[in-house]
């Protein structure tokens, strides 16, 4: 049987669902009751679980917000190059227009 390496206090995140209170599960009805080792491992592993989903989540959250940034910086440039594109053409111009005909 694999062995599941348990998580120390200072690697549980804050406000995970494991940062609290260790859980406890009654066995539900018409289950066979598990060996106290194997009722262990079956916690640790929810609790990893569960620990993972709430990173998942804040990962989730935090690209959202880097998304939303990534986008309002893509329209920002795109401003900016339409800008200097207006300004590289006034200045064709002025040079076309100083230059001597001949």
């Amino acid at each position: 049987m694999a062995e599941v390496e348990s998580l120390s206090p200072a690697a549980v995140p804050e406000g995970s669902p494991s940062a609290g209170p260790r859980r406890t599960r009654a066995g539900s009805e018409g289950s066979r009751p598990l060996a106290g080792d194997t009722w262990e491992l079956l916690e640790e592993v929810e609790m990893q679980i569960g620990d993972a989903a709430f990173s998942l989540a804040k990962i989730l959250e935090a690209t959202s917000a880097v998304s939303a940034q990534v986008e309002e910086l893509a329209t920002k440039c795109s401003e900016n190059a339409r800008f200097l594109r207006t300004w590289r053409d006034l200045l064709r111009e002025g040079y076309e227009s100083l230059k001597p005909s001949g």
